[in-house]
């Protein structure tokens, strides 16, 4: 069993995931669980674990084989992608893979897809400065009548509260703007295979 602050980390990146994925779903097509679809590529955000004091999560997208010109093969697009994801302005996935995914469907008709899989470690450091954290808590305390931050449960105090209430807001942007490159990815990928 993991530490509290493993636990109460976990618990406010899961919040901020799956309410980036409600978003998600509302601003593009909405698929079956939290996944959703961009140009008919879906996309779907795992759930984060806690590893060596950092937030890990993963980012999928489906590999649009049916668009594929004849000789490109999955592993092809999954290569390009990782290139344009390496040269993205933002954070760089830690690692990236292609997944298969076998489902049997309910007309017990075996669908298989490929995914590219990216996935992204954020530390402490990178989703809230201890230093913003304690000016916080000292305006919080001489400002009567100020609003704190909302209650998580197994939070105890206000700093606690106020690192949380971070961590749920930074890892949101940062996993938002994770997405954003992949589908920006799949999109340069898909035009360069459009002139092929």
């Amino acid at each position: 069993m993991g530490s509290l602050q493993e636990h109460l980390f976990v618990q406010v990146a899961s919040k901020s995931l799956n309410h980036l994925a409600k978003e998600l779903q509302k601003k593009f097509e909405p698929k079956k669980g939290d996944r959703f679809s961009v140009e008919g590529i879906t996309y779907e955000i795992g759930p984060p674990k806690y590893v060596d004091n950092n937030i890990r999560f993963e980012i999928s997208s489906k590999i649009p084989a049916e668009e594929f010109p004849e000789g490109y093969s999955h592993s092809e697009f999954f290569g390009q992608i990782e290139e344009v994801c390496k040269k993205t302005t933002g954070k760089k996935p830690v690692s990236s893979d292609m997944e298969n995914i076998v489902r049997e469907t309910r007309e017990q008709e075996r669908k298989e897809r490929d995914y590219v899989k990216l996935t992204y470690m954020y530390g402490q450091d990178e989703l809230y400065d201890e230093k913003d954290i304690l000016r916080e808590i000292d305006e919080f305390s001489k400002t009567p009548g100020k609003e704190p931050p909302p209650r998580v449960p197994g939070a105890n105090t206000i700093a606690a509260r106020f690192i949380l209430t971070r961590i749920e807001k930074a890892l949101f942007e940062a996993a938002e703007k994770n997405v954003q490159d992949l589908i920006n990815a799949n999109k340069s990928v898909r035009s360069e295979l459009k002139k092929k």
